[in-house]
């Protein structure tokens, strides 16, 4: 629960220093949270929580796939992580004048990528892949590697369909493609790493049954409830 909650703020602080502004009270950044998640594996697993600094971001690997794709119908209803203008015959229109896409963006009634249909799509994939090694007994490193790379590739291309105009751009490159970047090729330098202790095989357990409840509860608020009528910071995902 501790590194959970660690990733939530990471998120939130992240997203809040690269695009956070009035119109966007409440944005949550994938790339906070792999920075809270690092430091909380190297500065805290080992010494406060007598865990091995490889398990948490391994597991972190494991479940982000399926929490990430699952967090993606949230964003697609609400019109966040959306996609530029496209072609009709691949694109999906939003109308509501509440959603990011109309108010921020002004792509109201135009055809845009569904790039959270895109991503949902790269963290099924990727989801199955680390499972199965993990499954296997691979090393902890080798499956936190191909999460970091195989992510990072993912959302390369992504970035290049997505419109958010918050987005800041660097070199002809998204602030998002530059950090995608170097999560690959931090990812396969990690997969060099010599052979770290293989992953645990998981057993049934009632505290992590009941922890998992919880930090999918937190999550579901966090990501999911606005409060339309407040404009404080926060107070609304949109």
């Amino acid at each position: 629960m501790s590194a959970f909650l660690f990733m939530l703020a990471g998120a939130a602080l992240w997203a809040q220093a690269v695009e956070g502004s009035l119109p966007v009270s409440r944005p949550f950044g994938f790339f906070g949270a792999i920075g809270a998640i690092v430091l909380f594996a190297v500065a805290l697993a080992p010494t406060v929580f007598n865990v091995s600094p490889w398990l948490v971001p391994a597991a972190f690997a494991v479940v982000a796939p399926w929490a990430q794709a699952a967090a993606r119908l949230r964003c697609f209803a609400n019109g966040c992580c959306h996609g530029a203008q496209c072609a009709p015959s691949c694109g999906v229109v939003y109308r509501n004048p509440h959603t990011r896409v109309v108010r921020i963006a002004r792509l109201g009634g135009m055809p845009i990528h569904p790039t959270q249909l895109y991503s949902m799509t790269g963290n099924f994939l990727i989801g199955i892949l680390l499972a199965r090694l993990w499954a296997g007994g691979a090393s902890l490193s080798l499956i936190t590697g191909l999460y970091l790379a195989l992510t990072g590739l993912a959302r390369f291309v992504e970035e290049a369909w997505r419109g958010e105009p918050q987005t800041p751009s660097y070199a002809g490159l998204r602030l998002y493609q530059w950090l995608s970047a170097a999560a690959f090729a931090a990812g396969a330098a990690l997969t060099a790493v010599p052979e770290t202790a293989a992953a645990p095989c998981p057993e049934p357990c009632g505290a992590a049954i009941w922890t998992g409840v919880v930090a999918g509860a937190l999550t579901w608020f966090a990501l999911s409830v606005d409060f339309p009528r407040s404009r404080k910071r926060f107070s609304r995902l949109a």
